[in-house]
């Protein structure tokens, strides 16, 4: 049958307007394409803020806290904070803690204002320690931030994670670290740590002198028999601390204070006798 020509060209307009219509979007999509690789996106389907976007906000973050308008500073995080699959997500938790740090300290100790600043501190630093994954240098500068707001335990946690992320400096953080703890009420935890400090020592007098702070510290956290018990046990690691008169009498202090004066009496006659301790039991 034949067609008409005006009919045949309908037909045939038909056929060619879904393809007409795929090149043009596909020439439409290739432009959009275009465009946001130049403006940051790499690759992904996330339909979120640019990598430079992201950047300009932590900039503009800085800016404002530089010239102290805090809320306006924590506005430009806002969307950075929502998205912590972002690269820059921990930097912006960084930011916002840089930012309410700096806000409390602006304030008079002991105002209302000063109050409710110091009482957003402590959460913000939790989150911070708990994301882990800092460099040795940001775990010591959040251990001293941490410190610095009264927040010792978490100063603690903060030293320990340097040295474990830095072992070359290892002792000096774990030193911090027990002071943290005693800062923090816990005395005992502290004191354990030092006696832990002077069983790897290889210095005399560095063995001595954490031997003896933390069986202070020891003693006046957890009492006298546990002291006992713990500096027995260290002293069996470090038998040449025997020799030291200043340990000998510490000890022999503490046993009296025990109840276990026959062990005193021993260790007393040893070092008035200036005679090493034969017995240690």
């Amino acid at each position: 049958m034949y067609a008409a020509p005006d009919q045949a060209e309908r037909g045939h307009g038909r056929l060619l307007r879904p393809a007409g219509l795929l090149l043009f979007a596909g020439a439409v999509l290739a432009v959009i394409l275009a465009v946001a690789w130049q403006y940051g996106w790499h690759g992904g389907f996330a339909f979120g803020q640019s990598t430079a976007q992201a950047r300009a906000r932590l900039q503009s973050a800085t800016v404002l806290l530089g010239s102290g308008q805090y809320r306006a500073a924590e506005g430009q995080l806002a969307p950075l904070l929502g998205d912590p699959r972002s690269r820059l997500y921990r930097a912006a938790l960084l930011t916002r803690w840089h930012i309410e740090l700096t806000e409390a300290f602006a304030h008079a100790a002991g105002t209302a204002p000063h109050r409710r600043a110091m009482r957003r501190l402590q959460p913000l630093l939790g989150q911070l320690i708990e994301a882990g994954r800092w460099p040795a240098a940001q775990w010591r500068s959040l251990a001293r931030e941490a410190f610095a707001i009264g927040a010792y335990a978490l100063s603690a946690k903060a030293w320990l994670a340097a040295a474990r992320r830095d072992p070359a400096s290892a002792r000096q953080d774990q030193e911090r670290a027990a002071r943290a703890w005693a800062a923090d009420g816990r005395s005992a935890r502290g004191g354990r740590l030092l006696l832990a400090l002077a069983a790897r020592s290889h210095d005399p007098v560095r063995q001595s002198a954490f031997f003896l702070h933390g069986m202070g510290w020891l003693e006046g956290g957890a009492g006298a028999i546990a002291a006992l018990a713990a500096g027995r046990a260290t002293l069996a690691h470090l038998p040449g601390l025997w020799r030291d008169r200043a340990i000998v009498l510490f000890m022999a202090r503490l046993a009296l204070a025990a109840g276990q004066p026959q062990r005193a009496s021993r260790w007393l006659s040893a070092a008035l006798e200036r005679r090493p301790v034969a017995s240690r039991r």
